[in-house]
């Protein structure tokens, strides 16, 4: 009987042993089953953390067109070139380009694109500049500039005597910039007269171009 007891006794041992084992295997893989979501959480915290700069940069290329507001315009200096540089001008007087520079005082970037409206502003009715060229886009960051060119006419050298007095100067230019409908004004500092015979005889004394990159 002490046999028997001793083998019964030993396998119940031999069974709590094994029992516990068993239950210190299942505690494991309990514990590193209980490990991977948060791995996973974390995983997913960092890709949504990452998501938000992937759309900054369409944000930041959707600039506004650039405001009369956000600008300022002035006239930069005048060169005289060949009549033959003037394409469809007339022949008479001297011939210049005159740049019409624009710039962006606002504290953000903005676009330009297009013509500008110039009304030459003197005696008489205003006179209202032909647009000439293709229009292109420009971006202009804080401080920057851009320019359009006015071609015109001093008909002073090709006067007839005695008629230089009753010459056509303008006093100032009314300018829209591209897209706008209100208007900056800009002394006429160069203080030449124009040729605006094309107001009554449609022929091409001056005209203003597509704003483009610079002074």
């Amino acid at each position: 009987m002490r046999w028997e007891y001793g083998v019964k006794y030993g396998k119940m041992v031999g069974a709590a042993v094994a029992a516990a084992g068993l239950s210190v295997s299942i505690s494991a893989c309990q514990g590193t089953s209980s490990s991977a979501p948060s791995t996973a959480a974390v995983a997913t915290s960092s890709a949504s953390n990452a998501q938000p700069a992937q759309s900054v940069a369409p944000v930041q290329a959707d600039l506004a067109r650039c405001h009369t507001g956000d600008l300022s315009a002035r006239l930069g200096s005048q060169a005289q070139v060949q009549v033959n540089e003037q394409g469809e001008l007339g022949a008479a007087g001297i011939h210049y380009n005159l740049p019409l520079i624009f710039t962006n005082n606002s504290a953000h970037a903005c676009v330009m694109s297009g013509f500008p409206g110039v009304d030459l502003i003197g005696p008489g009715a205003p006179y209202s500049l032909p647009r000439t060229g293709t229009p292109a886009s420009v971006t202009l960051a804080p401080g920057a500039s851009a320019h359009s060119t006015i071609y015109y006419i001093d008909p002073s050298g090709s006067a007839p005597a005695g008629e230089t007095a009753s010459l056509w100067i303008p006093t100032h230019l009314e300018v829209t910039p591209p897209n706008e409908t209100t208007q900056l004004s800009v002394p006429w500092g160069v203080g030449d007269p124009v040729d605006n015979a094309d107001k009554a005889s449609g022929s091409v004394a001056a005209h203003i171009t597509p704003v483009e990159t610079g002074e």
